[in-house]
């Protein structure tokens, strides 16, 4: 799709890179077969989840997995014993515990942070806007969705110069909730300055 599909498609090989960057993956087999994969990598390069997501020829979602379900999901159908490990970490509260790309923050220690809600937003503002090459490039990571922004997955911000792009809403109230909690989350992170830019609330036509 981001070859092929799209309106501005990508050169290969700046998708390659991408993939490369974000660890980005596609099902190869069984009913999610295409699909692809986006690995929440924490800051020591600790894979926390995997969501699943397929996508038709626009890039449009169509459906959402986890990795870990799908293998129980699995094992079910074969009538086997589901695996320790996922049984453990069914019990954890929160499956979504870390930013997606985080993994970037230890190898671009100086970059500023560009912080939207998707995943797939992280990886098209990749391209769009140029990948990490100097210190002065942003980073681009993800919360995973709306309500993802809070303290607990920001952490590992402290001490950098944040750019929060919310998703558009009916009414700009994605962009005050995102704005309120920005000033919450950065009382709590010294020496970080968390700025929420309103250039889509501004430019994006109805």
């Amino acid at each position: 799709n981001l070859i092929k599909n799209i309106d501005f498609p990508f050169d290969i090989k700046d998708v390659e890179k991408v993939i490369a960057l974000y660890h980005l993956g596609t099902v190869q087999n069984g009913y999610r077969i295409g699909a692809n994969t986006f690995p929440f990598i924490d800051l020591v390069g600790k894979v926390r989840t995997i969501q699943v997501k397929q996508f038709d020829e626009s890039n449009h979602t169509t459906s959402t997995d986890f990795l870990h379900s799908m293998i129980e999901k699995h094992y079910l159908r074969k009538n086997k014993a589901i695996p320790h490990w996922i049984e453990s970490y069914k019990d954890n509260e929160t499956k979504v515990s870390c930013l997606f790309g985080e993994h970037l923050l230890s190898s671009h220690q100086k970059n500023p942070v560009a912080l939207v809600e998707a995943p797939k937003t992280a990886v098209y503002c990749s391209l769009y806007f140029g990948l990490p090459e100097v210190e002065s490039d942003l980073i681009w990571l993800a919360v995973y969705n709306l309500s993802s922004l809070n303290l607990n997955k920001c952490k590992e911000l402290k001490g950098r110069k944040v750019y929060l792009f919310p998703d558009l809403s009916k009414d700009g109230k994605t962009y005050d909730l995102w704005s309120n909690k920005a000033k919450e989350i950065e009382k709590h992170l010294k020496g970080s300055k968390f700025h929420v830019s309103d250039l889509l609330e501004q430019l994006a036509p109805n």
